[in-house]
């Protein structure tokens, strides 16, 4: 319970970090980490389906990363909320394809958009730590994916201002493989 209270106290100062920094930085953090995020990414075998999402709020924009990366010839994907305390479905997307309203103000791709499994992930966050655990809104739905599916390697997309010393764990937490922010890319410090 000590652990729960701590993340949502965290959760709170880490909307106001990076409300500001999203302020501050805006759409050229967006450039920058897509600078650092497609060095990474590169790597990956052309064709390799690459999840992102559609950003809420503040959270730091993949669009433009993604859109590269789908000029680049891999294929993209958008998570589905399929329902509370369940994993992310993944369907097929790409640039100029419909959307349609999710849960909790998220966009999404219409039932009809084939389902898929990503090579790679790209998850939004709140706070993440040196050993590159992330934070997010508490329902579980990355943290229940990754524990579905091992093979998928997942790199969290934020501003570098949204570091914190120490991320409170659950056993149910993954660790992201990296971050990638507008400063580049944080590895774990512990592999």
């Amino acid at each position: 319970m000590i652990q729960e209270t701590e993340k949502q106290q965290l959760r709170l100062e880490a909307k106001q970090i990076r409300a500001g920094a999203s302020k501050m930085l805006g759409f050229k953090a967006s450039e920058q980490a897509t600078t650092h995020g497609l060095t990474l990414l590169s790597s990956f075998e052309k064709g390799a389906i690459i999840a992102g999402y559609w950003p809420i709020g503040d959270e730091l924009d993949p669009r433009f990363l993604l859109h590269t990366l789908e000029r680049r010839n891999f294929k993209l994907a958008l998570p589905v909320i399929t329902g509370k305390d369940k994993p992310l479905a993944f369907r097929l997307w790409g640039n100029g394809d419909p959307l349609e309203k999710g849960p909790f103000g998220t966009l999404q791709p219409p039932g009809d958009a084939p389902l898929v499994t990503p090579h790679v992930l790209l998850a939004p966050l709140l706070a993440f730590d040196a050993d590159c655990y992330r934070l997010g809104w508490g329902g579980g739905f990355y943290d229940r994916t990754l524990a579905l599916n091992t093979s998928i390697k997942a790199f969290g997309f934020a501003y570098a201002a949204q570091y914190v010393e120490h991320i409170p764990r659950s056993s149910y937490d993954w660790p992201m493989q990296g971050i990638i922010t507008e400063a580049g890319v944080v590895l774990p410090k512990v592999q």
